[in-house]
């Protein structure tokens, strides 16, 4: 993996940083040394100008990444970012602001040319096992490099460094960035074109619209691209507006607003890392909605922040940290924007491998470049209604707070359109926290298509125990008496359960759920099954039913035989006649298993044989 990602790695890290450090330094610029009025417009039409490219262009940049050999498109662009760095440090030395924006929306340029060759490369030169760890990676690089752009950036251009060495160091640091960018460039391993018979449209307009529509090309890569969207939108008013806050509302200096995008940037590389850790490799969507929680609270903190301070002038970072805020403000502050990075990347990560994952791959480069198009929409309406909202009166803790309520909606649909991955994290969550839980045999289930899971029954909690073990969100066939619960249904109506009851009470609904799994399997879903029938009373495996062979008649699938070991004895289980009664047994954080065997077809299915595999997994761990 190495040889194949690191050139385009480093290119790529190098790239965003230099984005970062002209942005940085132009963005301090402005908000410290012109007037408070021109300032606040001014840092929201730099932020605007960066993104305006990616709606305008990205529709022709994707035809481009897909009928072209991407490395030949990387040094191109390379190039092109050197003389636009000449073009910028001249800027700086005229002290031209309407210049220097305009060489920002070159920047953009850069980047939106860039950008589908970034993430559809990587399906190119990486496993579908390593994808989600690749994009972890760039997300973590990206994030790492916007941190020493930010910092350098700021650093660069501060009243002390321009006194002494007026703009030579932000112009060489720029210059020799670029520099490097083309270098390790022009080592990226080959990627061939996706579809290299495409006619290129080259009217901007026809294609922007076009390219919208990629966004459509079915429900995963829509759900992903407005959603990364959104992020983006949240993400504008934080990185865009985070120096206004910080001179405003917590009455920091240059440095202490380097620091806060500091603080915001280390947590979205730590986020972006730990999504692959809490993973396990696998694209899971569950993340993603814990992420949206997180960006919440954390958001609606800094509005609610009490920041009275005894002074009215601008602080240095030292005075920042040893001033007595009420409540600690400005301690939560920085705790804030780090947790918000950290959410951010949780959030991001796993929607950027499914888009990859779901795209046609003839076309991998014009769905990214259609979510640039709306990334930019979204980013660009971010920036209009920050300037409507300061327009209006409104303050930034005002603009936070808007955007943290908004969030909480796009959250809240999230969790409508995806309860059962949601369910799959918190019970993974919530089981490791009740048990020492170890998963033998998990790469059996297949990622893709229909899965039958054949399990015994211990406990009243088996299927979240399956859920913790699995990188898919499963279904289950389980008893309607339990299925009927008022307080419980909403959550077997969401997760998609097939409630059931034996064919002796009623054969209609035995039928039917039978009907229901096989159907489900066709779709590719992982379903699964207890065969018992029933919770055993006495911890021994109880003859499977004949209802797994009728399953395996009907549909050609891959069935998992699974042992569940060490939930008898627990309070989830029949070990005292009824469970979940009294007071819970003394067995906290005890150890659990669950062994996923080898996988079957059904074409081999018979109850007795399946019966005799899961016992012997089990072995003699009840």
């Amino acid at each position: 993996m190495q040889k194949r990602f690191l050139p385009f790695f480093l290119t790529m890290g190098l790239g965003a940083l230099n984005d970062n450090l002209f942005k940085s330094s132009l963005v301090i610029l402005i908000a410290y040394h012109l007037p408070k009025d021109q300032a606040d417009i001014y840092v929201q039409m730099a932020a605007g100008l960066f993104i305006l490219p990616f709606f305008i262009f990205s529709g022709i940049s994707g035809q481009l990444c897909d009928k072209y050999e991407k490395t030949t498109l990387i040094r191109f662009v390379k190039a092109f970012e050197i003389l636009i760095m000449v073009a910028g440090s001249i800027g700086f030395f005229t002290h031209q602001i309407p210049f220097l924006l305009f060489t920002l929306f070159l920047m953009g340029v850069h980047s939106t040319i860039f950008g589908p060759v970034k993430y559809s490369i990587l399906p190119q030169h990486l496993s579908e096992n390593e994808l989600l760890a690749g994009n972890s990676l760039v997300s973590m690089g990206t994030f790492l490099a916007i941190l020493i752009g930010t910092i350098a950036g700021g650093m660069l251009v501060t009243e002390n460094v321009l006194k002494n060495f007026s703009y030579w160091p932000i112009s060489m640091a720029i210059l020799l960035t670029a520099s490097f960018g083309l270098i390790f460039g022009l080592i990226v391993p080959k990627a061939q074109p996706a579809d290299p018979t495409l006619k290129l449209k080259l009217n901007p307009f026809t294609e922007t619209w076009q390219g919208l529509k990629y966004a459509f090309a079915n429900p995963w890569t829509k759900l992903s691209i407005l959603a990364i969207s959104w992020f983006w939108f949240f993400g504008f008013f934080y990185m865009a507006s985070l120096p206004s806050y910080c001179r405003d509302i917590l009455k920091g200096d240059e440095a202490t607003a380097t620091l806060l995008l500091t603080m915001i940037s280390l947590g979205m590389g730590l986020g972006s890392i730990l999504i692959n850790k809490v993973s396990g490799g696998s694209v899971k969507l569950g993340p993603v909605i814990f992420g949206g929680a997180g960006l919440t609270i954390f958001s609606l903190d800094l509005t609610f922040l009490s920041t009275r301070v005894p002074s009215h002038e601008l602080h240095t970072i030292s005075e920042f940290l040893s001033l007595s805020f009420p409540m600690y403000a400005n301690y939560r502050a920085l705790l804030d924007f780090f947790f918000i990075g950290i959410f951010g990347g949780i959030f991001i990560v796993p929607l950027y491998t499914l888009m990859q994952h779901k795209a046609p791959s003839h076309m991998g480069s014009r769905i990214v470049a259609s979510n640039n198009i709306w990334n930019s929409v979204f980013m660009v309406s971010a920036a209009v209604t920050a300037i409507i909202c300061f327009k209006i009166g409104l303050d930034i803790k005002q603009i936070f707070l808007l955007v943290s309520v908004l969030n909480i909606g796009v959250t809240l649909i999230l969790l409508w359109k995806l309860p059962e991955h949601f369910y799959l994290t918190f019970f993974a969550i919530a089981i490791r926290c009740l048990y020492r839980l170890r998963v033998i045999g998990a790469d059996n289930i297949p990622r893709t298509g229909g899965a039958l899971i054949v399990a015994n029954h211990v406990s009243f909690i088996d299927p979240l125990i399956i859920a913790a073990a699995s990188h898919r969100p499963p279904r289950y066939m389980m008893d309607k008496a339990y299925y009927d619960i008022p307080w419980l249904k909403w959550f077997f109506v969401t997760s998609k359960s097939i409630p059931v009851t034996p064919k002796k009470i009623d054969p209609a609904l035995m039928e039917n759920a039978i009907l229901e799994v096989v159907e489900g399997l066709k779709r590719g879903e992982l379903i699964t099954i207890f065969p018992e029938g029933f919770i055993t009373s006495d911890g021994n495996m109880i003859p499977f039913k004949e209802g797994i062979e009728r399953i395996s008649k009907l549909v050609d699938v891959v069935i998992i035989p699974t042992a569940i070991r060490g939930m008898w004895g627990s309070w989830f289980s029949r070990i005292n006649g009824s469970a979940m009664k009294g007071v819970p047994p003394n067995r906290g954080f005890a150890k659990v298993e669950i062994i996923f065997g080898e996988p079957t077809h059904s074409s081999q299915a018979c109850k007795n044989k399946l019966h005799d595999t899961v016992k012997e997994l089990r072995g003699s761990m009840l």
